[in-house]
């Protein structure tokens, strides 16, 4: 079954950059070890639970969730995989049909959803959900079903060098360009934007235009801001959901703070860059909850 997840979760390719240093973990930090691999579950709903198996070699965290649905009755089972990233994991969702009971038989895998784990100690997690057929979601805390001691054996010793290359936690390095026309409600609109990206800064360049379809004299504003990535979260884009980081960005010159989103997307030849909707609902830390659907490219030779 494994080998058969690793299809359908290929590694990344795109030649980003990780933000985050090799370090050894100290006593207080909890970074995913293999020891977090076995049972997990929920004490207020026992008889459903989750098994862990972590894949070093891959970076990979594979999870089997073993449930019932909503109108209760038949199991249900679904597999998630993702990558690890420090302290958590996010997770694709799919769901399992057409097994045949101790028979050799191709098994269907739909995709169905995201999950995120978050990492507390060796015996605490929190998974947050989200399916996208019916909008299902929530956070399960979950604890472990059995011995820690391999995994507190093996967690003053983990390491932050495994840290995935995949679009869920990037340093967002290089140059990108949005090369459409954005209408801003007072007759006026601006067009082509230019970023460059370091892993601590970004310089962005958008042209302006006293029109609402970018014609005419164009204007150029430049903005040079520190950024500082948070950590992860699951946002909205374009009705489904998918793993974004959260950035603080701010300008040293007049200490303005933007509180921003950005998503990677490498599913194609070339990344696409969505990033967060500002006037979007907020979280309880103020980052946005929705991203755009109009992406960024990155700027290589070919172009």
């Amino acid at each position: 079954m494994l080998k058969q997840m690793k299809l359908i979760a290929t590694p990344c390719t795109c030649a980003m950059l990780y933000l985050m240093t090799p370090a050894m973990a100290d006593e207080s930090q909890m970074l995913i070890n293999a020891g977090v691999g076995g049972g997990w579950y929920e004490p207020a709903t026992d008889g459903q639970g989750f098994a862990f198996d972590v894949v070093p070699e891959s970076n990979q965290l594979v999870a089997y969730w073993f449930t019932y649905p909503e109108a209760g009755g038949a199991r249900e089972w679904y597999i998630a995989q993702g990558d690890i990233n420090g302290d958590s994991a996010s997770l694709v969702v799919y769901q399992t049909a057409n097994g045949i009971f101790d028979q050799a038989s191709t098994i269907d895998l739909q995709e169905v959803g995201m999950a995120f784990l978050t990492f507390h100690s060796c015996q605490s997690v929190n998974l947050d959900y989200q399916f996208d057929g019916d909008g299902a979601e929530g956070v399960i805390a979950l604890q472990r079903l059995g011995s820690t001691r391999l995994c507190e054996q093996l967690r003053p010793g983990a390491s932050l060098e495994a840290v995935s290359s995949s679009h869920s936690w990037v340093n967002l390095g290089g140059e990108w360009v949005f090369e459409g026309c954005v209408a801003l409600g007072d007759n006026t609109s601006h067009g082509e934007e230019r970023l460059e990206f370091s892993e601590t800064s970004m310089t962005l360049e958008i042209d302006h235009y006293q029109s609402s379809d970018c014609n005419g004299p164009a204007t150029t504003q430049t903005l040079h801001m520190n950024i500082q990535r948070i950590d992860q979260t699951l946002a909205a884009l374009d009705g489904k959901h998918v793993t974004a980081n959260r950035y603080i960005l701010t300008d040293p010159a007049s200490g303005m703070e933007i509180r921003q989103l950005w998503y990677v997307d490498d599913s194609g030849q070339s990344p696409l860059v969505s990033h967060g909707v500002l006037d979007s609902p907020a979280d309880e830390d103020g980052f946005p909850t929705e991203l755009h659907n109009l992406f960024f490219s990155r700027v290589t030779d070919e172009n």
